[in-house]
Parts: C-alpha cells; sequence; structure tokens
C-alpha cells in the first residue's frame, strides 16, 4: 500500500545481531534516518552510559537517560525525537529467534507500564562492562569461522537478564498481592492481547476466566492501578493508531478489523482515548512518513 510506515529489516552478516556504539558520529549520521516514523522486525535494546534520549515509541514518549534500559520488541511503530549530543552508550539490535518464547513471555508478561528497565548501580555496571565486550567480540575478526557462533552466543546473557529484570518486577508484587491476584492478572493481559479484537467487555474476559466480573475489576485495578476497561482499550487503541499510520484502509476499515461494526461508536471511543479523533490522528503522522 502506497505511504505506509516502513519496516526496517535487520541485515548482518554476523546472523541476527549488530551492535554499534552511540556517539557524536552515531548521532550525526543516523539521526535523519531513525527520526523518521517506522518500525522494525527485530528486537532493540538501548543502553546510555551519559546523555539521554527522547523515542516515541508506539505514540507514547519514552525518556532513556544513565539509569535506564530501553528493550523495543519487533512490530513497535518508532522513532527518534531526540538525541543528547553528548550521549554514549550502545544500541544493540537482536534477530526474533534469539529471543526465545520463554523469554519473551516474562517479558510481555511483566506489569510494568512500558519498556524502560530502572537500573541498580551494580546492574549500570554489569551492563556496561557486557555491552563493551560484546562489542569488542563483534568487531573481532580474529575469530573467523567462529565469528558467527561466538556473537550469537554471547547474546544469551543480554536477553536473560533483561526478562529476569521484568519478571522480578512481576515478583516483587508478590509480597503485596497474592499469587492468584498475580495470576489472575497475568492471564488477563495474555487474553487481551489474543481477543481484543472481539471480546470488548470486561464481562467477557471474566467469562473466559472463569470468574466474576467484580473479582476480576477488584484484582486488575488492586495490582495494576487501573481498571480492566483501560487495558481493553488500550490494547485496541494502540493497534488502531498503527492501522492508522501504517496502512491506507479507511476509518471504517479500521474500525471492522477491530472488532466495531459501527464506525461512528469506533470514531467516539478513539476520540475520547487519544484526544483526537482517527481522521486527525492520521493527518497529524502523515508528515513523519518517508
Amino acid at each position: 500500500m502506497k505511504g505506509k510506515i516502513p519496516i526496517w529489516q535487520l541485515r548482518e552478516n554476523i546472523s541476527g545481531v549488530r551492535i554499534e556504539r552511540i556517539n557524536e558520529d552515531f548521532i550525526s549520521s543516523r539521526f535523519d534516518d531513525i527520526s523518521q516514523l517506522h518500525r522494525n522486525d527485530h528486537f532493540i535494546c538501548i543502553l546510555l552510559t551519559s546523555g539521554a534520549a527522547e523515542l516515541l515509541v508506539d505514540f507514547q514518549q519514552m525518556h532513556i537517560d544513565h539509569e535506564k534500559l530501553a528493550f523495543l520488541v519487533p512490530g513497535q511503530i518508532q522513532r527518534a525525537v531526540n538525541f543528547d549530543e553528548s550521549s554514549q552508550g550502545w544500541i544493540l539490535f537482536l534477530d526474533n529467534k534469539l529471543v526465545d518464547e520463554h523469554a519473551r513471555l516474562m517479558i510481555e508478561d511483566s506489569l510494568l507500564k512500558g519498556q524502560l528497565l530502572e537500573l541498580s548501580k551494580p546492574d549500570l555496571e554489569w551492563y556496561t562492562r557486557y555491552f563493551d565486550l560484546l562489542f569488542r567480540t563483534y568487531e573481532d575478526t580474529t575469530l573467523g569461522s567462529l565469528h558467527k557462533q561466538a556473537v550469537n552466543a554471547f547474546v544469551a546473557p543480554c536477553v536473560y537478564k533483561i526478562a529476569a529484570a521484568f519478571q522480578a518486577n512481576t515478583e516483587s508484587l508478590s509480597g503485596l498481592y497474592s499469587q492468584r491476584s498475580i495470576e489472575l492478572t497475568r492471564n488477563f493481559k495474555r487474553l487481551i492481547r489474543k481477543h481484543y479484537r472481539e471480546l470488548k467487555k470486561p464481562s467477557d474476559y471474566a467469562g473466559q476466566l472463569n470468574i466474576s466480573i467484580s473479582y476480576l475489576n477488584d484484582t486488575i485495578k488492586a495490582v495494576t492501578g487501573f481498571t480492566t476497561t483501560y487495558f481493553i482499550q488500550q490494547e485496541m487503541l494502540r493497534e488502531g493508531q498503527r492501522l492508522l499510520c501504517y496502512t491506507d484502509l479507511s476509518i471504517k476499515e479500521v474500525a471492522d478489523y477491530l472488532g466495531y461494526e459501527d464506525d461512528k461508536y469506533f470514531n467516539r471511543v478513539f476520540t475520547k482515548l487519544a484526544g483526537v479523533s482517527p481522521g486527525q490522528f492520521r493527518n497529524i503522522f502523515k508528515s513523519y512518513k518517508r
């Protein structure tokens, strides 16, 4: 379809991995490209040891500084808004196959809102040393025919440490909430990702989980601070925004795809959540297309 937001593929001679230093040269040479709205078919990990950056990820602002690590997943619409000229660090690109299903679920099931990890001083030191050594290994031409295997094998510690950090965020709630409440929240969010197009009401999900609507509402609100309706609508909004920018589907066709028989009702819901109508939203982001 014409005018669609491009999907950037990971092309690299070391299959599935690319790592680059973030510095003044990187920012000056790459910013014009990464500031354009795009999607990736791979994972991205960003660590800054100095400076700061602003990204737009699925239409939400993300602020990254040296105490945070960003982990972006495939399919998200994103662009760089700003990089401090003093920024230093690394950006790691990973093919899907290098993030196994177990690690992916640990990340997706986290109750963190967003994809930034707050780093303790020991963790910051670990990641700094890790990325430096990974970069050196990536650049090491003496490995010969073992280069690819060495680099790919080196990726696993980072993936699992990130996944474990996301999981630890969920487990840290165990002292505040019962395991049943945390597991229910996890299962509820999984169901939304699978069924948001056909299941629109909290009662639909309560039925799927074989619990009462009041118990579902109370549990989700207590554990996350948000209502069940919030999560259902946010999943719809995120995909609706992607479709409006990524495709040339009409607003009625977007509404149909998302499971709304009445496109006027879809317009009202979208406008309430996004602050602008679907048509206005599409026009706003036209300026970011290539």
